[in-house]
Parts: structure tokens; C-alpha cells; sequence
């Protein structure tokens, strides 16, 4: 975890990230950043804070899409729900929720949070590019994760693979590559990869 709000914006800064001068989060009040060296007009600005209460809500929402690991019932709703009760912080916190947990939450009864339950089991079975979609990293969308998934064994020999050997290989933009090696360089992100495979989250490939 982040220590200091000096520490925090430190790192931003040597993972060449830009802050806004002036546009703060509404949320947490952290300044708006964008990727360093990128067109201004294409980039979007956006929180950067990890712990922002609209960040985890938005990456646990993407992560339970239909489009990423499928978890029917995480919708924003009950995200939030999850998010404001404490008992989620991350995706990986997703896979030690327990029945009684969630059929204790207001508004779920014991056969909700049983297919809820049951929805997140059966996510860990996933195929390997939903995970890489899931977790949300800038510039891999379906198809990206898709084509790294049909090139690489697991996520964990892609994720340890450098930029420069990433661009080598037909197909990979340099940003896709920029942007997975830095998300895959963040200590916090490396953590939450273990976790995820401590969970029993699929990592292995088609071709694995």
C-alpha cells in the first residue's frame, strides 16, 4: 500500500504518467492524469488513484462483465454494495467472499448470494484472456488479450515478458506493449496476479 500522498504521486511520475494542473477527481480529489507521450486529443484524463472509491467500483464492474470473467448478479449495484460494506477492495477479493457474507448484505436473500457465489466459483475456470481483459489494462481490449492468449502459455510468462521482446512480435503496437509492461511493473499489480492465482483464478493458455 501506498504510504504517503508524496510516495503515491512519486511513482505516478516514474511510470511517466501527466497530471492534470488543475482537474481534480470529484471522488477522492486526486489529480486527473494521462499517459505520458501520448496525443492529447486521443488521451483521456482519468483518476489514477488506485484506492478511489470509483476506480474499484469501475474495475470490479468490468472485471464481472459478461465481456471479461462473466459473473452474473456483479453489477453495479451490488458491487457498490460490496465496495461500501467493506468486504471488497479488489478483484482478488472477490474469490474469499462466502455465502454467509453476502446473504448477510441488505437486500440479498440466501438464494442470491448463492448464484452469486456460485457465478464467482465458476469465473475461475475462465479462459485465460478474460482474465487479461478483466483486469482492465489500458489498451488490451478482447482482441488484444485474445491474440497475447494464442501466443503466450500463461499470463504470468506474458506478464514477465519485456517491452522490447513484446514489439518484436508481429502484431504488438508499442503502446500495447508500454502499456502492459507498466501495469505489469507496479508492485501493487504484481501482487494482486499472486493473489489472484493463490485464489485458483486460470492462467493457463490454449496453448499452454
Amino acid at each position: 500500500m501506498i504510504k504517503s500522498l508524496g510516495q503515491f504521486f512519486g511513482q505516478l511520475m516514474a511510470k511517466h504518467v501527466v497530471l492534470h494542473a488543475s482537474e481534480t477527481c470529484p471522488e477522492c480529489g486526486s489529480q486527473l492524469a494521462q499517459d505520458a507521450g501520448v496525443n492529447e486529443l486521443k488521451a483521456s484524463w482519468h483518476c489514477p488513484n488506485p484506492d478511489c472509491p470509483v476506480q474499484v467500483r469501475r474495475g470490479l464492474v468490468h472485471w464481472c462483465s459478461p465481456a471479461a470473467m462473466d459473473i452474473a448478479g456483479g453489477d453495479e449495484k451490488l458491487v457498490a454494495l460490496l465496495v461500501r460494506q467493506g468486504l471488497v477492495r479488489d478483484v482478488a477479493e472477490l474469490y474469499r467472499l462466502r455465502v454467509k457474507e453476502l446473504a448477510a448484505l441488505p437486500g440479498l436473500d440466501n438464494d442470491t448470494a448463492q448464484k452469486f457465489f456460485g457465478a464467482i466459483t465458476a469465473s475461475m475456470k475462465r479462459e485465460a484472456w478474460r482474465v487479461l481483459f478483466g483486469l482492465g489494462i489500458p489498451n488490451i481490449g478482447v482482441a488484444e488479450a485474445q491474440w497475447f492468449c494464442q501466443h503466450f502459455a500463461t499470463l504470468d510468462t506474458l506478464l514477465a515478458t519485456g517491452g522490447e521482446r513484446l514489439m518484436k512480435l508481429e502484431g504488438v503496437t508499442e503502446i500495447m506493449a508500454r502499456s502492459l509492461t507498466h501495469w505489469s511493473g507496479d508492485p501493487v499489480n504484481r501482487m494482486l496476479i499472486r493473489r489472484l492465482e493463490r485464489a485458483g483464478v486460470n492462467f493457463k493458455t490454449s496453448v499452454g
